[in-house]
């Protein structure tokens, strides 16, 4: 039987000698470790992710992006401390650019959806000559009071009781929007069948309904 040949022991410190090195543990010390893929792959997501974040119409695809570059370049980093790879450096920028496309893509959200003021935001009732035109829809059959806007501006009106649609009307020019409608019965005693809707340019995009309340949200840009 064939066993790995011994080399002389190291002289350790305090005249303690140091435990022989095998021919086998030479080779492992000494063996390159690979490409650390999944950090390459988090990278490069996460790069995608920052360069789609400030193209308009989609830079939704910047979440998925850059939640995919986050799990792949913290992957990368498990592997490297398990040592069956390298590129710990590597893995440690694909966390950070990942994390970076995140926060950046949430805060140009929260601007455009809070901040979002002026002729460049959402206007309440509309302004004649914008670009795109949302209409609020609502009708009850018993009445309902209805809030409808975006997160950050709100207006409140009274819908009839009837089959007749509500409407408010709203307009902007660019920005990304989180548009609201909200109607709830103002009568409890009736069954009162609310129905609800959001179109911009004339095409629906979202619509609900219930028996107390309807609650309809759309994402726009």
């Amino acid at each position: 039987m064939m066993t790995d040949p011994q080399y002389p022991p190291a002289t350790a410190r305090h005249g303690r000698p140091a435990p022989p090195v095998t021919a086998t543990e030479r080779r492992q010390a000494n063996a390159k470790r690979g490409r650390n893929f999944l950090a390459i792959a988090g990278l490069v997501l996460g790069v995608a992710a920052l360069a789609v974040t400030f193209v308009p119409d989609i830079e939704f695809v910047a979440w998925p992006l850059g939640g995919l570059a986050l799990v792949l370049a913290i992957s990368g980093l498990v592997q490297v401390k398990k040592g069956a790879v390298g590129d710990r450096g590597l893995a440690i920028t694909a966390i950070v650019v990942a994390a970076a496309a995140l926060l950046t893509t949430a805060g140009v959200l929260l601007y455009s959806t809070f901040l979002g003021g002026g002729e460049s935001g959402l206007h309440l009732p509309a302004v004649a000559g914008d670009k795109h035109a949302v209409t609020f829809q609502v009708t009850s059959a018993g009445g309902a009071t209805v809030r409808y806007g975006s997160l950050s501006d709100q207006r409140t009106e009274n819908a009839p009781a009837s089959t007749d649609a509500w409407q408010g009307q709203a307009s902007y020019n660019n920005g990304s929007y989180l548009l609201t409608l909200t109607a709830d019965t103002r009568n409890a005693s009736v069954d009162n069948e609310i129905n609800c809707a959001i179109l911009v340019d004339g095409k629906k995009v979202a619509e609900n309904s219930g028996t107390t309340i309807a609650l309809c949200t759309a994402n726009v840009n």
